[in-house]
């Protein structure tokens, strides 16, 4: 069955793209493409587009049958979607990692320089375990060197693969030092320094926009629902007004009250509507949170799904609260 799948998969992936997506997937760590997915995604694809089709068809007719092979394509893509946005997200987490040690670990190929070794053996001497992600990026570019590449090739491969600007120019510089053939070893110290230094820089920014993001905060978690679930009452009180003075007949004696209260909406719609509107502010809370804590957006997948659970318990606690206080007020 997995066979099975595998070819499915690899049908679908066109053959020029092909290339492009193992080189992809490998900057994820990942050892293969897992063509077995793509199959899933398009027999998902398939099977819910029949879904669909078989809850309009009594509405819209044949012409949803027409539009069933636009409908598996359009779902496919979006599952595709979904897939890329994983990859980009663990690319970003790899990314984070990897900055995180970087300080360190070109702090022990400095030592290690001054102690006498060649940079290929001071770079490889200082592969430590609790580095992870750059320690096994170091092991992929040691491979390379071995087979025959050229050791500043490995580096720049390295570097490209991840959109870091504090690696790229680090590696660039060490580079540099490596062809002009001076102290390299009091270079990569000065590399430390400033890979430190825009570290430290980082998080005093977060730390100055920490009020702009509680703020931020405040309004999608707490704000938004309770003003909801007050709109939600204040929409029956007005709604329950003019109904009395329509019934009293008060709206004929004075002029553009006929209407008051008449506009009647559905309290499950107003509900809804309402719920619906919050998981936007959340998703969008979340992004804007993620783009001034973390410097990109990739890192809201962390706050979207708490920001989301958050605000809506609390609407649904603020509705039951609300409700109960205003109960007298619309019979």
């Amino acid at each position: 069955m997995a066979n099975i799948l595998y070819r499915i998969g690899k049908i679908l992936v066109p053959f020029k793209y092909d290339h492009k997506l193992k080189e992809y997937v490998k900057k994820t760590g990942s050892t293969k493409v897992h063509y077995e997915l793509y199959a899933l995604m398009f027999i998902f694809s398939f099977l819910f587009s029949i879904l669909i089709i078989y809850f309009l068809l009594p509405k819209l007719g044949f012409i949803m049958i027409v539009f069933f092979p636009v409908l598996i394509i359009t779902i496919f893509l979006v599952f595709s979607l979904l897939v890329w946005m994983y990859y980009e997200i663990k690319l970003f987490k790899r990314k984070e990692k990897i900055e995180k040690v970087l300080p360190d670990f070109l702090g022990e190929v400095a030592v290690n320089l001054r102690a006498g070794m060649t940079f290929d053996k001071a770079l490889w001497n200082s592969v430590e375990p609790e580095y992870d992600v750059l320690a096994k990026e170091i092991e992929i570019v040691a491979k390379k060197v071995m087979s025959g590449k050229d050791t500043e090739d490995a580096l720049r491969e390295f570097s490209s693969k991840y959109k870091s600007p504090i690696l790229r120019e680090s590696i660039d510089l060490i580079i540099v030092g490596l062809r002009s053939g001076g102290e390299i070893s009091d270079l990569i110290e000065r590399v430390v320094d400033t890979v430190k230094q825009a570290s430290f820089l980082k998080k005093e920014l977060v730390a100055n926009i920490m009020s702009y993001v509680i703020f931020i905060s405040m309004i999608s978690l707490f704000i938004a629902p309770t003003l909801y679930a007050l709109s939600y009452n204040l929409m029956l009180i007005i709604q329950d007004l003019g109904t009395k003075l329509t019934s009293s007949g008060a709206t004929g004696m004075v002029s553009g009250l006929s209407t008051f209260g008449q506009v009647v909406i559905s309290r499950k719609d107003f509900v809804d509507y309402s719920r619906w509107c919050i998981v936007i502010i959340s998703v969008t809370t979340s992004l804007i949170i993620a783009d001034l804590r973390e410097g990109s957006i990739k890192g809201s997948i962390k706050y979207v799904f708490i920001f989301i659970g958050i605000s809506l318990i609390v609407y649904e606690i603020m509705l039951i609260m609300f409700t109960a206080i205003f109960s007298g007020m619309v019979v």
